[in-house]
Parts: structure tokens; sequence; C-alpha cells
């Protein structure tokens, strides 16, 4: 299958928001291993970086604050 530069922009976008919904689940869940956790949180934080460079700045502040959930 070939995609479009849009389509995989757009195929890239849904899934980092879907891997922040998941992300912001598991800060939620005392039982979560905290190595998994920090795993989760430093790929959070990269999507984050990616998502603000490319001017999507919007939902920084949520992300940061599953970034912040993840570390408690």
């Amino acid at each position: 299958m070939k995609l479009s530069n849009d389509q995989l922009e757009r195929l890239a976008l849904h899934s980092a928001f879907a891997l922040h919904q998941l992300a912001k689940w598991v800060a939620t869940q005392p039982d979560v291993n905290p190595e998994i956790r920090d795993r989760l949180r430093a790929h959070v934080e990269a999507i984050d970086g990616v998502l603000v460079n490319n001017g999507h700045d919007w939902i920084r502040d949520e992300i940061e604050a599953t970034e912040d959930a993840l570390r408690s």
C-alpha cells in the first residue's frame, strides 16, 4: 500500500493522539509497572516535541499533563 504524504501525516497524527489517550489511561492505573510508565512517558514526550515543532501546539498542555501523571 502506498500512501500520499497527506495520508501519512494524517495517519501519524491519529496514531499519536491514540497513543496519548492510552497513555492518559495508563497514568490513572496504580498497578502499572514503573518501567512501562517511564518508557511510555518518553514516547509521549517525543510525540509532544514533534507535534509542537509541526504547528500542533494546541494540545501541548494536555500532553504535558499526561507526562506529569505518568511520572507519579
